[in-house]
């Protein structure tokens, strides 16, 4: 009976310890992406939100779509508009750079446990 308790409490602790790295991995990954995303508030505002009509807001937006779109500047897929600037943007990012940009504005708005 005793082994069978120390593996509950061993499984336990393993879990819960799991679960708090991969939370301070992410909030990490969070404040490594708002520093990177720092250029990018010119535009699409510091918290997300454009102040200026011509600009989309990233606030909330899908982690999969910003980066499939910040590739597509890169490779020249999106030309219209003010393609222009944000390929000279995209250009300078590494595919770090974009996934934690990305995931900076997936999580932006989101209630947070450390804020």
């Amino acid at each position: 009976m005793r082994n069978w308790l120390t593996r509950i409490v061993c499984s336990t602790a393993v879990i819960m310890a799991a679960c708090f790295s991969a939370v301070a991995t992410a909030d990490e990954q969070f404040l490594v992406g708002e520093q990177k995303a720092k250029v990018c508030m010119t535009c699409h505002g510091s918290n997300g939100i454009a102040t200026i009509d011509a600009y989309p807001n990233l606030r909330g937006q899908n982690m999969t779509y910003l980066i499939t779109a910040l590739r597509s500047y890169q490779l020249r897929d999106r030309s219209a508009g003010l393609a222009v600037l944000m390929q000279q943007q995209a250009d300078t990012l590494s595919p770090q750079d974009i996934k934690d940009i990305a995931y900076y504005y997936s999580q932006l708005g989101k209630q947070r446990s450390s804020q």
